[in-house]
């Protein structure tokens, strides 16, 4: 990783002539905020397993990128045309994105494109929801990236909006820090599935992704968000998540991790409406001497609503994993029903896996319950299968298959096969 250098007399760029005067302060606030905060004490219980350093780089002028106010010709569109997909963007390393949308949801106000160009479009929606619920006073880490984040994607879908098929965002991660955004925003009585993959082609360089999903889905919306990690070890991964969901509406937050050599990731959603429900399911697959530390958030402030959570750890060689799940409930928030689950699969001694599930429950009338498993395969299972002609490689790949089948059939099929191929490609270590 660069060097880490003092910030404190580096001072915020100024403002361009077409950047809006709130886009402008909130990014010099986050700027001042980042600089006023202190790194995280490792006293604290979300950081005492992973270093705050491992997510600084050397800070320059040359990070801090001018404000860029991309109109629709520097922005690459074109209409999607794989079958697979409604639409998919891209985030490219200058900031540039490439977008793509199928007509017909243009036609019925469907936007998908850069959070600039929808800024002129739809500047009423990207400052009502724009770090709104992971804004600049969220933490340090996201401090700097609402200083400093150059691309930025958002997804809106109006009220009574059907998507047939999921939208793809790919965070094409190629420079040595890189600053992203998604907003994604769905109407009253919408439906969609959004994928929001971390990757990158360049093997042997190195860095940081600090990147930030906000997703808002307003009453009776059915959303799902997936979220794939499938960085070049010589990286470093800073992921948040927030989603603030509505009356009856639904959301299933699926999220895979293989990728980075230290990985934090802080996934939550706050039921926000009455009869809320949201479901969380995670598979992180670590090797070699990885490092992955994820925190898990279901913020009940609404009464009658129902959260689940089901997250899976393999580990292998020498890699470790911290897993904190937190169930938070308010105050007069009655008749709701909470469950989370971590489950820890060690292949080998030199693993080390924690599991730290956490209750804030601050009223009566739910019912609410946690747990975690840990341990090595099951010898009995080993011994049955290699009693059935299976060699113990076959019987292994088998039983990690078996773990992984509950998550990978929430994804959509192609995503699914997908995180089948690259855990098994990883489990025979074959990842670069």
């Amino acid at each position: 990783m660069p060097t880490i250098t003092k910030v404190s007399e580096i001072e915020f760029r100024p403002k361009e002539k077409s950047e809006p005067d709130w886009l402008y302060e909130h990014r010099r606030d986050g700027w001042k905020t980042f600089q006023s905060m202190s790194l995280p004490d490792r006293v604290e219980h979300l950081w005492r397993y992973t270093s705050p350093e491992e997510f600084l780089v050397e800070q320059s002028n040359s990070i801090m990128q001018s404000y860029r106010g991309l109109s629709p010709a520097e922005t690459e569109t074109a209409e999607a045309e794989q079958e697979e997909y409604a639409g998919f963007g891209t985030i490219k390393a200058d900031g540039m994105i490439n977008s793509a949308l199928q007509e017909k949801l243009e036609s019925r106000g469907v936007f998908l494109g850069s959070i600039f160009e929808a800024m002129k479009k739809h500047p009423e929606l990207v400052a009502n929801h724009h770090g709104k619920i992971v804004g600049a006073e969220f933490g340090k880490f996201e401090a700097m990236n609402a200083a400093l984040w150059s691309g930025g994607l958002l997804l809106y879908v109006p009220d009574n909006v059907v998507l047939d098929k999921p939208i793809y965002l790919k965070r094409e991660i190629t420079e040595s820090a890189s600053f992203t955004r998604v907003l994604a925003v769905f109407g009253k009585n919408s439906q969609g599935t959004l994928i929001d993959e971390y990757g990158s082609e360049h093997r042997n360089e190195g860095g940081l992704a600090n990147g930030i999903t906000e997703l808002f889905a307003d009453d009776y919306a059915r959303v799902r968000y997936v979220n794939l990690q499938n960085l070049p070890k010589s990286y470093n991964s800073y992921i948040t998540q927030r989603a603030k969901i509505g009356k009856s509406t639904s959301l299933y937050t699926i999220f895979g991790g293989i990728g980075s050599s230290t990985s934090k990731v802080n996934v939550g959603t706050i039921l926000a409406g009455m009869a809320a429900e949201s479901k969380m399911y995670g598979v992180v697959f670590a090797d070699e001497k990885q490092h992955f530390d994820y925190h898990t958030l279901h913020h009940h402030t609404a009464a009658e609503s129902f959260s689940d959570i089901d997250f899976k750890v393999i580990l292998k060689d020498k890699a470790t994993s911290a897993y904190t799940g937190l169930i938070k409930i308010n105050e007069d928030t009655r008749n709701c029903q909470a469950y989370q689950i971590n489950r820890n699969l060690l292949l080998n001694k030199g693993t080390k896996a924690e599991s730290i599930p956490e209750l804030e429950i601050l009223t009566d009338e739910v019912q609410c319950t946690h747990g975690a498993t840990m341990g090595p395969i099951d010898p009995e299972m080993l011994f049955y299968l290699k009693s059935r002609g299976f060699a113990r490689p076959d019987a292994v790949r088998m039983i990690i298959q078996g773990f992984v089948e509950p998550t990978a059939a929430q994804l959509p099929e192609e995503l699914g096969d997908t995180m089948r191929k690259l855990i098994l490609t990883k489990l025979e270590g074959n990842r670069a």
